[in-house]
């Protein structure tokens, strides 16, 4: 009996067993993606193979994307339900795979998601760390070390060896990166100020920061920023300053939405107003399974504000049909509720 469970546990760490409990289509899936063979993989997917299976060598189709830079082959992990948070053998993310590479275009993708920034794998390194001790210094990994500090990363994080990356970056002499993490602070410091002055709709102080260099779509803790937060909120004025300072249409808050999708929610009609005017995506998918439509209905009180909300939308070409992720319809759920005004428009409007 004992000789048994320390060969159970044997291949437990080894990764043995779990290995052996991959299907074929799961292996399959896992060459197909070491071969970056998308069009094999999208098959494989289809046919319901995991793309968070992992080997024994703790690879899965989603981490292997991360770390070979398979940027195409990624976006079609993270479409089937790829854990952002997964990690491989040395307890890594996969954006510290890709920031080790300097995979920017798989960084960009990655920081889109609610991946932790400042996961920190066995060697002591968060992704930063890694992308300056590991990086060389280059164009990309110059710029992996941009996207992740505009991202939120934590600067002041050191290894186990008492060094930050701004120390490492100084001792390999990074000229550009030093440059980033030393402007680091006092950008983060605006930014921070312009996220909080939003949320008190203080306008005249998101102006003067704006027009000083804050940036309106660094993202706090909680993934808002001043654009998401000043939507969600319904602070009109500060909205509009974002938009013209160039906020990000397609950055998403914590639960995967655009600034639209809140703004239907709470009933800001104003808000809602502005941001239609601009190629926001109205028919954007939360990772609740909920369009601004859906929202306007679940969430909204069935009232003259939500109703006119669902009107705008549904002008703007939003799909009335485009059910949530149980197969309910806006529709469906305007009659589960008893909201008979809205009901009464979306079937005028031709919903099923």
């Amino acid at each position: 009996m004992r000789a048994s469970f320390l060969a159970l546990f044997v291949m437990l760490c080894s990764g043995t067993l779990s290995a052996q409990s991959l299907s074929d289509s799961d292996r399959a899936l896992i060459a197909a993606a070491w071969r970056n063979d998308v069009a094999a993989a999208r098959d494989l997917i289809a046919r319901g193979a995991d793309v968070n299976a992992k080997d024994h060598t703790q690879q899965s189709a989603y981490l292997i994307a991360t770390s070979d830079g398979y940027t195409e082959l990624l976006r079609l992990t993270l479409a089937h339900g790829a854990d952002v948070n997964a990690t491989d053998s040395y307890n890594g993310t996969g954006l510290i795979r890709a920031a080790d590479r300097g995979h920017v275009e798989v960084i960009r993708e990655l920081l889109k998601t609610p991946i932790r920034i400042d996961h920190v794998n066995r060697l002591g390194w968060t992704a930063l760390l890694e992308a300056v001790i590991l990086g060389d210094g280059g164009p990309a990994h110059t710029e992996t070390v941009r996207l992740l500090v505009r991202a939120g990363a934590n600067t002041d994080i050191v290894d186990p060896g008492g060094l930050t990356a701004l120390q490492h970056a100084r001792n390999k002499g990074f000229r550009e990166i030093v440059a980033i993490l030393t402007a680091k602070d006092t950008a983060a410091t605006m930014d921070r100020a312009l996220i909080e002055a939003t949320a008190r709709n203080d306008v005249e102080t998101a102006r003067r920061l704006i027009a000083a260099g804050a940036n309106v779509n660094a993202q706090d803790e909680n993934r808002d920023s001043a654009f998401l937060l000043a939507g969600a909120r319904g602070r009109l004025e500060i909205l509009k300053l974002t938009l013209a300072a160039g906020a990000d249409l397609k950055s998403m808050n914590r639960y995967g939405g655009t600034a639209l999708i809140p703004a239907c929610h709470y009933g800001h009609i104003d808000t809602v107003r502005e941001l239609l005017k601009t190629t926001i995506d109205v028919d954007h998918v939360n990772r609740l399974g909920w369009t601004a439509l859906l929202e306007t209905v679940i969430l909204g009180d069935g009232g003259p504000v939500h109703v006119e909300i669902a009107r705008l939308l549904v002008a703007r070409g939003a799909n009335i049909n485009l059910a949530d992720s149980q197969g309910t319809t806006p529709l469906a759920h305007a009659r589960q509720r008893g909201y008979r005004e809205m009901a009464n428009f979306l079937e005028s409007a031709g919903a099923r």
